[in-house]
């Protein structure tokens, strides 16, 4: 039976390069209900990737797509003997990739490793500790969601950087905060996924108010 058409998990987007290819399953929701419709009947299975590692007794992970996910949710990270799950406490904006040449403070463009999950008008950290702060994603190059292909990656921000920044320092957006500290270490790359179906019991999905 067709399922709906894919949704927005992984790292591309309008614009930019394809997404990875994510493993999703789709389950009727509301269970039981069906209407001759299956974009309607049905719920395809949130999933995507961590851009950047996260470590065991983080709230916050990046990653690379929010838009299949919300508050209260319970999501799946990792597989295998480092599978755990977590609930949602709030959804921020995606993308990670690190600072690709040093920026000096003043600058607007940031050449990044990647711009996948970026786009116009995303608020984003830059770097850490003493030199951390915050800025507005202008305009995205290079590929990624929103972003125009070809050419050098980078991200250009809003109003000129008050920090320098050293090459592989963490670009970032807010990303998913978790009401509980992750108790295992995943690293980049890492599938996350939302629940999976439960045959013979109601399928435990998630759906987005409209």
């Amino acid at each position: 039976m067709p399922t709906p058409g894919g949704g927005r998990g992984g790292f591309g987007g309008r614009g930019g390069p394809a997404a990875p290819a994510l493993r999703r399953s789709a389950g009727r929701y509301p269970d039981g209900a069906d209407t001759d419709s299956n974009c309607r009947d049905f719920v395809l299975q949130a999933a995507t990737t961590l851009p950047a590692e996260a470590p065991a007794g983080a709230t916050n992970i990046k990653v690379a797509s929010v838009g299949d996910f919300g508050a209260g949710q319970t999501i799946i990270i990792d597989a295998g003997d480092n599978r755990e799950t977590a609930t949602i406490a709030t959804v921020g904006t995606p993308g990670a990739t690190t600072v690709g040449t040093a920026t000096e403070a003043g600058a607007t463009v940031i050449p990044v490793a990647n711009a996948f999950g970026f786009s116009a008008g995303q608020t984003i950290t830059v770097d850490s500790g003493a030199n951390r702060e915050t800025a507005v994603v202008a305009s995205v190059a290079g590929g990624g969601r929103g972003g125009r292909g070809g050419g050098p990656t980078a991200i250009t921000v809003a109003t000129p950087l008050t920090s320098a920044h050293a090459v592989d320092a963490q670009v970032s957006g807010t990303g998913i905060t978790l009401t509980t500290p992750l108790t295992k270490a995943h690293d980049r790359g890492t599938p996350i996924a939302g629940g999976v179906p439960t045959p013979g019991a109601p399928n435990e999905y998630y759906k987005k108010s409209e």
